[in-house]
């Protein structure tokens, strides 16, 4: 497969991908990986000898610009998550979201990339940008299974739209809350509700539109 990205982080990536397609569920599941970096390629040999090499550039074969479309081979364990009690603090959101933004040096200088990152009630704690959303949302998920890190208690946060084959992303994760500066799709909202996932979107100049799963936002009410 040929993945379309900025060229970092290009293990997170090639892993984030393969588990968004049901292709790994835990770091044990890898057998090898080999990183060929000036090459921009990563291949991985899960424990069922399924061998993956991933083209992380522009190049031969099928490319997948956005991550939307897969190479199928597994089912996503996708639960409900609405049992997850985390409770954001909308002035905590807004801040975090000020953060997020100023994270994004390259959008910031070429206003063609997205940032994405991973955090919990404390704040945010790492962050991923490249030149596809999608992308950013596989670091993550590779980053968390690379290192055994558990996500029912964390929070997406994102520059870009939120589709449903985003939400799809984040839920396959494990994580109940996303957090976006920009709006969803209305399919990506009827996901979210089957999900019991919480979107937080919007936020900007000092507000917020509460999507679904309103029950996770402090309103103090």
């Amino acid at each position: 497969m040929t993945i379309a990205c900025a060229g970092n982080y290009l293990d997170e990536l090639a892993v984030g991908f393969l588990r968004s397609e049901g292709l790994l569920r835990s770091s044990s599941d890898i057998q090898e990986m080999h990183i060929r970096q000036e090459e921009r390629i990563v291949e991985v040999l899960t424990v069922d000898q399924r061998r993956v090499e991933a083209v992380t550039g522009q190049g031969g074969g099928a490319l997948f610009s956005s991550g939307a479309r897969g190479i199928g081979g597994g089912k996503p364990d996708k639960r409900n998550l609405g049992h997850l009690p985390l409770v954001l603090d909308p002035q905590k959101v807004l801040l975090w979201m000020e953060e997020l933004v100023d994270r994004s040096v390259l959008h910031n200088t070429s206003h063609g990339t997205h940032c994405s990152a991973l955090g919990d009630k404390n704040g945010i704690l790492i962050s991923r940008e490249d030149i596809g959303r999608h992308n950013t949302i596989d670091m993550i998920g590779g980053y968390t299974l690379l290192n055994n890190v558990d996500c029912s208690d964390k929070i997406l946060m994102t520059t870009g739209r939120i589709s449903s084959e985003m939400v799809n992303k984040v839920w396959n994760l494990g994580i109940p809350v996303i957090i976006t500066r920009s709006a969803p799709t209305a399919e990506a909202i009827r996901v979210l509700e089957e999900a019991g996932m919480t979107l937080v979107g919007y936020v900007r100049e000092g507000k917020m539109n509460v999507y679904t799963h309103k029950y996770r936002v402090d309103t103090g009410r």
